[in-house]
């Protein structure tokens, strides 16, 4: 796909996937988003926390509960509708 999404995480739902309120969306992307979307995460790329590897739930909460991230979307699980992408912890937008 190559679309990107950013905004807030609001909801850990297993080990590797979590639910984000989209507040940004590129201009370029050529799929459309919901309000909010389910994301499993393919890489996580943490500059607080290089060595990153999730391994449950709670440790996933601990790491992204609440942060802003952007995602790269490699591709929507047709299966479950879950997207499939590689996330970048971000410093939020001003203003957010």
């Amino acid at each position: 796909m190559g679309d990107g999404i950013g905004g807030a995480v609001i909801g850990i739902l297993t080990n590797n996937v979590f639910e984000l309120l989209v507040s940004h969306t590129r201009k370029d992307n050529q799929e459309e988003y919901g309000k909010v979307e389910k994301v499993m995460i393919g890489k996580v790329d943490d500059p607080d926390q290089p060595q990153y590897g999730e391994t449950t739930k709670e440790d996933l909460e601990r790491a992204l509960k609440g942060k802003f991230v952007s995602c790269n979307v490699q591709y929507r699980d047709s299966k479950t509708d879950v997207l499939v992408c590689n996330v970048f912890v971000q410093r939020p937008p001003e203003g957010f």
